[in-house]
């Protein structure tokens, strides 16, 4: 048994034992001048997947996302975000820092943008009016909710792009998820933008990276910009050879986290004091508010980390708990043991 077993996040998935073992005699080539034989592999695979032209390997979401933006953009237009998206709360200020451009944020109900907000927020160039470069997207949307951006919702989206000659971007560090949920290939959400990150982490198992991939045009310029934000990089086997065995049966593996985000969803809504905030659970992320006296509510985590079970505090009285490949079905029974248990114990049945 582990020291504990930890729900904080997808990130803390571990890579699998074949994973490690693809780095055992690895050759390592030059990325930079594109001679790195797992590196090319994996590229080639996650265009296909996604029916794109191309695709570059940066080091993390993060950077892909600043790329794509600093791509489409010239400093002084304007983005239209998703306003609980990663782009735009936890990116250290990296769309003004990078690109210098404006946002207007837009709500979501679910998952799905709101198209009107969305129609309103788009500008084309006039006097005392900035363009819009680019919308830029996230599924799963809203990392302490994990919804699923529907296809019709995203069919409109490219509608509205398309009138204003708009790029549409996404953020789809979850979009494996996201396409486990609607039972859609990558290509179905695919299609509806231009350029689409995928995260070789969460979900997958890879211990590190990020892959974006668009144009054959859009990732040659993508591939200048990388290099200026300090995110080339030279033997990137060891990233790439890990990442790739990812995709081994990735939607079966995705689809048990979803039934184990259930089996947790399902124990908590058992408790009088709690409240599944994102009820009904769509993909693999389950957050709940528990009401209690304040001290007791705060003692929670600490208690649950004692038991062997660590959550992450997301706001007042809220803790998000997400589940990954590493977590079998058996740990994530004595995981929801152990909430309702605590919980119990910290408010009364």
């Amino acid at each position: 048994m582990p020291e504990f077993f930890d729900l904080r996040s997808d990130t803390a998935i571990q890579p699998t034992a074949a994973m490690v073992e693809s780095l055992r005699g690895l050759r390592f080539a030059d990325d930079l001048l594109r001679e790195d034989d797992p590196t090319n592999a994996l590229l080639a695979h996650v265009s296909s997947e996604f029916g794109m032209e191309s695709a570059l390997l940066t080091p993390s979401g993060t950077m892909s996302n600043q790329i794509a933006v600093a791509v489409v953009s010239r400093p002084g237009t304007e983005v239209v975000v998703g306003d609980a998206s990663h782009i735009y709360n936890l990116e250290g200020g990296g769309l003004a820092a990078n690109s210098g451009v404006q946002v207007r944020a837009v709500g979501a109900d679910a998952g799905d943008y709101r198209l009107e907000e969305i129609e309103a927020a788009l500008r084309t160039s006039a006097l005392q009016v900035s363009p819009t470069s680019a919308i830029l997207l996230e599924s799963t949307y809203d990392l302490n909710a994990g919804h699923v951006t529907s296809l019709e919702n995203l069919a409109a989206i490219r509608g509205l792009a398309d009138r204003t000659g708009a790029f549409v971007y996404m953020d789809g560090a979850r979009v494996f998820n996201a396409a486990v949920a609607l039972d859609v290939p990558l290509q179905e959400i695919a299609r509806h933008v231009d350029a689409v990150q995928i995260c070789l982490n969460k979900g997958l198992g890879g211990p590190l990276g990020s892959v974006l991939v668009g144009t054959a045009e859009f990732i040659e310029e993508a591939r200048l910009v990388r290099q200026r934000l300090g995110g080339g990089m030279r033997h990137t086997g060891f990233i790439a050879a890990p990442g790739l065995l990812g995709f081994e049966d990735w939607r079966g593996r995705m689809t048990q986290d979803h039934a184990h985000a259930t089996v947790l969803e399902e124990a908590l809504s058992e408790l009088s004091a709690v409240r599944v905030v994102n009820a009904p659970v769509e993909t693999n992320i389950v957050t709940f508010e528990v009401q209690g006296a304040d001290a007791q509510v705060a003692d929670l985590e600490a208690r649950l980390a004692r038991a062997g079970v660590r959550v992450k505090p997301v706001g007042c009285r809220r803790f998000r708990a997400v589940t990954h490949a590493t977590l079998s079905r058996n740990d994530i029974e004595f995981c929801a043991s152990t909430l309702v248990d605590a919980i119990t114990a910290a408010t009364g049945p």
